[in-house]
Formats: structure tokens, sequence, C-alpha cells
């Protein structure tokens, strides 16, 4: 019975607020070694709380040479949480690091040099979207007492191999305790999900009390963990942005209250306001709104948002782009120029793009024959196998093609299923087109063919 206040008294004790600072070093960190199942591009993605504000196009592209090798130097100001595929990284000004990702298999992951005991202990950081320390469901147990201790004895272990770190910087070992702390905060938000996905075949009550028996142990630590847990510093880590809106924020200073208000407008403006959005005079009209974000960094990094979205969108001129062909040959979009072009950008991997197919479909048979229109599916898979396989189990015809995401960044295509639309005078007429199966598609496509 001693364990869970143990570890919870472990766990608050850490977490005074206390400004997480970095040292601003102008600097670089240089990674060279092997990228397996990443095609002839990776993206470098920073995975701070600027992950969905900042540009595509800003994020840095590694090139990939003959036998997965490559090499990059990273520029640094301060210590940053990064993605690469699916692994997260760390890296500092002056961190030199062999390394070896396979896209597939992050856990197989090595690291070698200055920077590679953080790294290495990334590899192991809890999934957010599965529910952090449930993993998905399954660390829950056959009871509710089984599971909490077992999640409490997940922190613990955790921990321990965090204390163990040598010669790592008291800034990360606190951010990674804030994670821990947060991670917990996660498997007790999500766990009613996960248990009624676990026990799916037992008895509706059965799985009711499970999951009230379960909140009622949970609660106690719950809300002690919410509680005096607001620092601005913490929203460079991913799971902490997932429960934000779980925090007590009633004793916060004001300061810290303005900060994250800030962050959750930039968020709202970029993601559901300003990248969705290709019409320049519209785009404009946004500034208002982003200047009334007081927290610099938010607002400077929505500057380049918007800025860059002036550069490219409706009406200007298509940029072309590079594919592969099923028989390994390539081509270019600028190959169709002179037609209505209606691109399908989708991956096998992509539950909702592989939905979509039929309509697709469909709307390829309504228009067969006539040469002035074409329908381009453009996969996104790192790979050929999982896309030619695809090809050939949905005997699909027509333009099948495949490119490297990160050939894509000039359209920001962040996620997937995509469609864009262009003219016969090989213009944008809509970057983020209607799917296949809405009538407005019909509609646009019928007064491009008709001019």
């Amino acid at each position: 019975m001693k364990r869970p206040f143990v570890i919870l008294f472990l766990l608050l004790l850490q977490f005074s607020f206390y400004q997480v600072k970095a040292q601003s070093i102008t600097g670089e960190a240089v990674l060279f070694g092997k990228l397996a199942g990443f095609g002839e591009k990776a993206d470098l993605d920073l995975f701070s709380e600027l992950q969905y504000i900042i540009p595509k196009s800003h994020n840095l592209i590694i090139e990939i040479k003959k036998d997965s090798v490559f090499s990059v130097s990273v520029p640094l100001t301060k210590p940053e949480y990064f993605r690469l595929g699916r692994n997260k990284l760390y890296l500092s000004p002056g961190d030199n690091m062999e390394v070896f990702i396979d896209m597939k298999n992050p856990q197989s992951a090595l690291f070698k040099g200055r920077g590679s005991e953080v790294n290495t202990y990334l590899k192991k950081a809890a999934f957010p979207k599965g529910g952090s320390f449930l993993e998905m469901g399954l660390n829950l147990k056959p009871t509710p007492w089984e599971s909490y201790q077992g999640l409490l004895q997940l922190v613990e272990e955790r921990q321990k191999e965090l204390n163990a770190l040598k010669g790592v910087s008291p800034v990360f070992i606190r951010l990674e305790k804030a994670r821990l702390r947060a991670d917990l905060i996660k498997s007790f938000q999500m766990a009613e999900v996960y248990i009624i996905n676990k026990f799916y075949k037992e008895h509706e009550s059965f799985r009711k009390l499970y999951w009230e028996e379960f909140r009622l142990l949970s609660k106690k630590m719950m809300d002690s963990l919410v509680r005096n847990f607001v620092n601005a510093d913490y929203l460079q880590i991913e799971v902490y942005r997932d429960i934000v809106d779980k925090l007590d924020f009633s004793k916060a200073p004001v300061a810290q209250k303005q900060i994250f208000e800030d962050w959750k407008k930039a968020n709202t403006l970029a993601f559901n306001k300003i990248k969705p959005e290709n019409d320049k005079s519209k785009i404009s009209l946004f500034r208002p709104a982003v200047d009334s974000v007081q927290t610099k960094k938010y607002r400077d990094m929505l500057v380049i948002l918007l800025n860059d979205k002036m550069k490219f969108g409706n009406g200007d001129l298509a940029k072309d782009f590079e594919v592969i062909q099923p028989d390994g040959s390539r081509t270019h979009l600028s190959g169709l120029k002179g037609k209505v072009i209606y691109i399908d950008i989708w991956a096998t991997w992509c539950g909702p793009c592989m939905a979509e197919m039929p309509n697709f479909e469909k709307l390829k048979e309504k228009y067969r024959g006539n040469d002035n229109i074409a329908f381009v599916s453009l996969s996104v898979d790192d790979k050929n196998d999982a896309w030619l396989e695809s090809i050939k189990e949905r005997n699909a015809g027509g333009i099948q093609w495949r490119i490297d995401r990160p050939k894509l960044v000039d359209y920001g295509v962040e996620t997937v299923p995509r469609y864009i639309l262009v003219d016969k005078n090989f213009s944008i007429t809509e970057m983020n087109a209607p799917r296949a199966a809405d009538p407005e598609l019909t509609k646009m496509i019928e007064k491009l063919l008709a001019t």
C-alpha cells in the first residue's frame, strides 16, 4: 500500500514551479550514419510546441544517399526535441552522433557519440496516442488494482532509468521527469477507453464496474498530479501538450497563463485557419489575429507561416515535381500540362485514404475517354513494395505514381489523404480540393473542362 504514495511524492517533489532555461548557444548538431526504410529523403521535424505552427517548409529535409547513408548538420541555438520517422530525438548544440534508424522499427535505433545517451533513453519513451503507459491497453491487468499498481511500477522503473543517466544536462532530466508525470496523467485520462476496448468480450456491467473501481483508485493521485504542474517550458513535450486541458490553472502565475492562452490561440490559428486556407486574399485577413498573440515566439512563427502561405497558393502556376512510375521509370507532373489534373495523395498505411479509393475509381470511370482530364493517384509510401502490392491487389489502372513526401513540401502536404486540382493552364485551382465523392468537386471539374 505504500508504493503509490512513494511514487506520488517523488513525482510531485520534482515539479514545484520552475523555469527550465537552456543557455542560448549558436551552434549545430551533426548526425551521420544510416536511415533505413525512408526512401530518398527524410523529414527532421521540430517536435516542440511549435510543431503545428511552423511551416512544413521550415523543417529540415535530410538527403539519403546510396545504401541509406546520410549526413546532416542541424542549426541550433538551444536544445530541441525533434522527430525523425517514429523516433524522438533531443539534439543540443555540439552533439556529434553516428545514427542508425529503421523507419519500421524505431526500437532498433542505435546512437554513438556525443548526445547518444539521451537519445538511447528516448527510444523507450511511452507513446501518448496509445494512452502512454497503457500501451493501447496491453498493460491493463485482470483487476483494476493490478492495473493501477502496474502503471505506477512502470513509472518507477522509467524514473530509475532516467536517474541512472550520466553526463546529461539538468534541463533534459527535468523535462523528462515532467514527461513521466504527464504520461501518468495521460494513462489515467485514457483508461476508460482502453478498458472498454480490452474487455469488449466481457459483459457491460463488468466493464463499468472495472472502470469505476480504477477511477476511484487513481482519483486522488490524478488530482495531485494535475496541481502545480503549469509550466510553459514543458510545452516542449508532446504528451504534456496533450494533457494541458486537465491541468489546474487556478494558482498559476498570470504570465504563465498568458503563454498557454497564446499557445492555444496560435495553434488554432495555424492548424485550423491559416494552413487550410489557400486564397491569398483571405490569408491576409488573419494578420490582426496573429498580431493579437502576445507571446513573441508564437507570433513570430505565425508571421513566417503567413508569409509562406502568401508565396504559393490558389491561382499560382503549379510547381513541378518528379515521380516514380510502377515500372521504375521517372516522369514529371508537367508532362500533363494542357489537361485538368486531379491529384489524390495517399498511402497504403492511411485508412481514410484506402476507404476513399472506390470513390476515386468511380470518378475516373465517369470521365473515361475524356483526354482533357487526368486523374493522378500519387502515393507517399516510403518504399515501392507496399505501393506496388496495393496497385496489384486493387487492379488499379490509370496514372499510378509514387513520390517521397518531402518533395511535396511546397504544397504543404502534412497529412493524407490530400487532393489537389490543377487547370489546363497548369495553374492551381484548389490546393485542398474536395474528395472524389464530394459533388462540389464534379462542379469544379465541369467548369474547368468547359473553359
